[in-house]
This record gives structure tokens, sequence and C-alpha cells, in this order.
């Protein structure tokens, strides 16, 4: 995450389509190989997903999905998308479905936290008791503050440096290069369009230790999705920080007036998902293939809050 090119890579192509068929916003990950599309509810669902078709035989994304409100549901259904989890207040007042269609492979039905497969029942299961471990574990010294962007490479060098000084048993730092993160340099890959961002440390005064959370935020609708930038934990004391810092950064969300919250966690990192279901967040969906980590496609769970009732 050190390089410039992989730096840039976080931040979404956008294509404005509007003509008199449809009207909506395109959204490129290249780096997943997927595609958001933003519906300003222009033209009939068919036509949309006629032109999204050719785009997809151009240019080859895995997956093509996009967020709605419910009355647009069954408009999408038809086209061949599945309902794969929700976002509650997403839009302030009302909450959004994610919708997802694949285009080479089968994509499984609707989400439902009743009808669960029985081998993600059992991983949610894992999960629940391991969130109910952590959140009987207390740290003590930690402390949660906002911080700009210019402030977080120094961080983040200089926790890389404490990590790497303690597994080779010396306290010179590792030397790394960080960029000043931006809206044209994200630190974490973008969600959504005509957002900004926010960063928040959350240290150990008596360690050091230290971890950087980020908040896309969504001004219109109040909405912000949460990322974490160490997200391997091997201690308790990692556990705490983390958990701490998620709490701390969900209060000053809630402060400058955030109406939902969400985090996307690979499904298979069961240690960050423990920490979601730990501090208030719900399960509300199963996104399938939704990213690339190497040459492997993995499925994220969708963790949400809805900050005001």
């Amino acid at each position: 995450m050190s390089e410039k090119s992989e730096k840039k890579a976080n931040l979404l192509a956008e294509r404005m389509v509007r003509n008199e068929e449809i009207f909506c916003s395109l959204l490129y990950d290249e780096a997943n190989s997927t595609l958001r599309v933003v519906d300003f509810r222009g033209g009939n669902f068919q036509q949309k997903q006629d032109y999204l078709n050719r785009v997809q035989a151009a240019e080859g994304f895995r997956k093509i999905f996009t967020l709605i409100e419910r009355d647009d549901m069954q408009g999408w259904q038809r086209c061949g998308y599945v309902r794969e989890g929700s976002i509650p207040g997403y839009y302030r007042r009302s909450d959004a479905y994610v919708m997802g269609w694949m285009a080479n492979e089968d994509i499984t039905a609707e989400f439902s936290e009743e009808e669960e497969p029985d081998e993600r029942k059992a991983h949610l299961a894992q999960i629940r008791t391991l969130a109910a471990e952590y959140a009987e574990q207390k740290g003590t010294g930690l402390k949660g503050e906002n911080i700009t962007p210019e402030e977080v490479p120094a961080l983040l060098e200089g926790e890389l440096g404490r990590v790497k000084g303690k597994s080779d048993g010396k306290s010179k730092a590792r030397k790394v290069k960080i960029e000043v993160p931006g809206d044209e340099n994200p630190l974490f890959m973008q969600f959504s369009r005509g957002v900004e961002f926010y960063y928040w440390a959350v240290t150990n005064k008596r360690t050091r230790q230290a971890n950087v959370l980020a908040a896309e935020y969504q001004d219109c609708f109040g909405n912000a999705k949460l990322d974490l930038y160490f997200t391997e934990f091997k201690t308790k004391a990692d556990v705490a920080l983390a958990r701490f810092g998620v709490q701390s950064f969900v209060k000053w969300l809630g402060d400058i007036g955030t109406v939902a919250i969400f985090g996307l966690v690979d499904a298979d990192n069961l240690p960050l998902n423990a920490i979601y279901a730990s501090t208030g967040f719900r399960n509300s969906g199963w996104l399938q293939h939704q990213v690339v980590r190497g040459k492997v496609v993995k499925d994220q769970i969708l963790w949400t809050l809805k900050l005001v009732a």
C-alpha cells in the first residue's frame, strides 16, 4: 500500500451515461473487476441492463452491482439481479438494497438471515462466538482522535517501524514511504461518488501501538463506509485497540450527523468480522465474489449500524 501506483488504484473511475434511454453513473473498480451502477432512475430496467451487458462484454467485468431503494428492487430482479444485502438508513430516510449480478457465474438465492446456507450459518456462528469473547476484553490507556490526511503517513510509518523493530529485536524503524491520502488518492478503495474522507487515529499511550481508521463520508445522505488499515489481529492488544478505534470513531461520526455506517469485510477474516460484530454492527448482507486478493476472488460480509432511528 506504500506505492503510488497502488494508492491511485484505490480511486474509482466514473463514467456518466445520459441519453434518450438511460441516466446513470458507472463506477469502475478495475482492481476488483467490478462495476457499480448509480441509478438516477432514468429509463427502464431492461434498457439499462442491455447497455450494461454491452459494457460487460466490451470490458470484461466479473460483477455488476447497484444500491437501490425498495421500490426499484423488482425491476432489477427481473433483469437477473439478486439481493445480497441491505444498509439501513443509507439514504438518510430510507434503506439501500445491494443487488448483484455476475457475468459467468451463478449467484445464489437472495440474502435472508433466516435462510442462510448451512456453511454460512456455521461461519457466522463462529464470528458471533469470537465477538462475545472480544466484548469481554478490556483495554487501558487507549486514545482515539480525528487526524488530518497529512498526519496519516507518519503514524502508519511509525507503526510499521514499531512492528518491524519488535519482530527483528531491534529498535531501528523500517523504512517505508506512505503518501498523504486525499480525494484523488484515497487510503482505501473508494465505494461511492461525491464523497469526502475522514481519518481517525487510535493509539495505546503506553506501548505506542497505533492503527488508522478511515470513513468515506457521503454528506448528501449522511452515510459512511468504515475501514481499518491494519486488519491482522494476533494479540489481545491488537483486538482491544481496533475495537476501541471503531467505537470511538463511530461516536465521532455520530456527533457530526452521520445516520448510517457500514463496513465490508473479507468473509475469511474471522477476527475483523468479530470486531464489527462486537461493537454493535449487524450482519445485513453477504456479497458474493466481491473482491480480488492477489489471484483469489473472495466474498465479503456486510456490517451495518444505523445511528438514527
